[in-house]
């Protein structure tokens, strides 16, 4: 009989069933870290301790689905306009083309992310390089097989009220900016958003206990939050940036693309376990090689998806979903380079990442590889599918 707290450690289910189940053991432990103030990036070390226990049990099974498709599930670390390769992908046809089904789920920050993938409940998650960096020093068996977009995406975001007393502006220089929300409060939606915090506070030549914190789950929650006054300024992606701006809950006051150091990072990748990809390296090449297709579509003609956008982002106007297509630079064939992801470890040691060094940053190391992207079948127009077969039931 599967292990069901193993099985599903980590995800977020969508609705509360009539029978109260008991949370698996992983979201147990963040739930108390986060009542405790203790929801870290240390996190991921904890949590994938606890999952790997039982990442046997499933990191090397996938099923099929009644097409023949070999079924995948994918994690969101957060809600991101760069994530939506995903959706590009599933509504474009890309997955099922590569023989491939796949469903999705939003998952609360990269820790909570990786540790559903160390316990196999996803196969594959989102997240950022500098989360995958930071769980990589602590030898967490992951690694990125698909590019998403490079150059940091994140934008600074303040309240109003907060802009206005302390007379901030966009056109300041990024350290004015830093320096004139010190004495504020800080929301944190993931892992991510602490380590560019504490990247810009040291650019700027200001102390982490200057700033509150606070963990929020989501970034809509944070947009929430902003509006209410629980927060003075956060860490956002396109297109929750540009809407909190158009709905007037927030205005963006700095962005991550101006730092030259950050610039052509490799930043949004997607991630699967090592175990996984051991197991079923043909799967990986159907998904990593879906994903970079879509990486092409958003980058060369972001009006195409706009209808995929739309139904992700029902609430958000189309100038907002263009503003964010355009804005995110979306990785050509979904490729990663060595320069890229040298940055990712040059940012995370500004940035204090304990053992930020130790990590080996070279192709087919073990934190990347581009080995997984087929480029022969990514510009293949055809319709038909790639029958993955390094699958099982």
């Amino acid at each position: 009989m599967r292990d069901h707290t193993c099985a599903h450690a980590g995800t977020v289910p969508e609705r509360a069933s009539r029978t109260p189940r008991r949370r698996p053991l992983a979201h147990r432990v963040l739930h108390f870290l986060g009542r405790r103030g203790l929801r870290t990036p240390l996190a991921v070390l904890l949590i994938a301790t606890v999952s790997t226990a039982c990442a046997d049990l499933s990191n090397g099974a996938t099923r099929k689905a009644p097409d023949g498709t070999t079924q995948v599930t994918i994690g969101k670390a957060v809600d991101t306009v760069g994530f939506t390769t995903v959706d590009v992908a599933q509504e474009k046809g890309y997955f099922a083309k590569e023989g491939v089904s796949a469903k999705q789920e939003l998952l609360g920050g990269s820790s909570t992310a990786f540790a559903a993938l160390q316990s196999g409940s996803v196969q594959f998650v989102t997240a950022s390089s500098t989360a995958l960096l930071s769980a990589k020093t602590k030898h967490v068996p992951l690694q990125a097989v698909t590019s998403l977009d490079y150059g940091v995406s994140l934008q600074l975001a303040a309240s109003k009220s907060w802009t206005k007393a302390h007379h901030l502006s966009p056109k300041q220089p990024l350290k004015t900016v830093m320096r004139g929300l010190t004495g504020g409060t800080l929301g944190v939606v993931s892992t991510t958003d602490l380590t560019y915090y504490h990247y810009l506070m040291k650019q700027a030549g200001v102390d982490q206990d200057q700033f509150k914190t606070i963990v929020i789950k989501t970034q809509a929650a944070a947009l929430a939050a902003v509006q209410h006054g629980q927060i003075d300024a956060f860490l956002v992606s396109p297109p929750n940036s540009y809407f909190a701006q158009s709905q007037g809950q927030a205005q963006i006051i700095a962005t991550l693309h101006s730092v030259p150091a950050l610039k052509n990072m490799t930043y949004d990748v997607l991630v699967t376990s090592a175990t996984y990809a051991k197991a079923h390296p043909d799967v990986v090449k159907s998904v990593a090689t879906a994903m970079a297709r879509a990486d092409n579509t958003m980058a060369q003609d972001p009006e195409s998806v706009l209808d995929v956008e739309r139904e992700h982002y029902p609430k958000m106007s189309d100038d907002v979903l263009l503003q964010s297509l355009k804005y995110v630079t979306f990785a050509p064939d979904g490729k990663m380079t060595p320069d890229g992801w040298r940055a990712v470890r040059e940012q995370a040691e500004a940035s204090d990442v304990p053992d930020a060094s130790s990590v080996n940053v070279d192709e087919n190391q073990g934190t990347w590889s581009n080995d997984y992207i087929v480029t022969g079948r990514l510009h293949a127009s055809g319709s038909g599918s790639a029958s993955p077969s390094g699958s099982g039931h």
